[in-house]
């Protein structure tokens, strides 16, 4: 495992302005598309709660997520889906836990057969991999409903990162007061 990034405030608002103004001349270029998570990072930075990213060898399935170093039962995954009505919409569970696809159609208003994973050129659009998706996101229609598991953790959670070598570190209660996040029922069995 490679050191962890603890978050420096005055060398990641450095680095970020260099990078939006490498962006400045070149139009329809987003300008956090130049580093993995710069996007979903910003939102976090503008919360100003903590948070850690840790840097990691890859881990794809979940028996590699396991052998991380990070307690299971803090574990967080991030769904992604896609409604008629909604393009990207992020769902976020404890990892053991199952999702109530029922529960989630009613929540967004929609028939279950209306819920679609998000496809891989989706999540590449998003700069995002599957099995290393975020429980935020920067693009201002992007939902992100938060089951009330995950809400109720006292401490630090562990989720995915943008990418399957990363894992971020941070309190719930920095997801609950994000921008479009939403605290409901998802889940339909637990750990416990």
């Amino acid at each position: 495992m490679h050191s962890d990034h603890v978050r420096d405030h005055d060398h990641d608002r450095d680095h970020d302005q260099h990078h939006d103004r490498g962006y400045a001349h070149d139009e329809g270029r987003d300008p956090s598309a130049g580093e993995p998570g710069a996007g979903w990072r910003a939102v976090l930075e503008a919360d100003g709660g903590p948070y850690t990213l840790h840097e990691h060898a890859p881990a794809h399935t979940v028996a590699e997520r396991q052998a991380l170093p990070f307690p299971w039962e803090r574990a967080v995954k991030t769904l992604a889906f896609s409604t008629p009505d909604t393009p990207l919409l992020l769902v976020v569970l404890r990892a053991a836990d199952r999702l109530d696809y029922g529960l989630l159609a009613h929540v967004v208003g929609t028939a279950r057969s209306g819920l679609s994973p998000a496809g891989p050129e989706l999540l590449e659009r998003e700069g995002l991999v599957p099995g290393g998706v975020p429980p935020v996101s920067h693009r201002p229609g992007v939902p992100c409903l938060i089951d009330t598991a995950v809400a109720e953790t006292a401490g630090a959670v562990y989720c995915g990162a943008g990418t399957a070598d990363r894992t971020l570190d941070v309190d719930p209660t920095v997801l609950v007061r994000l921008p479009r996040a939403r605290v409901t029922l998802l889940h339909r069995g637990s750990a416990d």
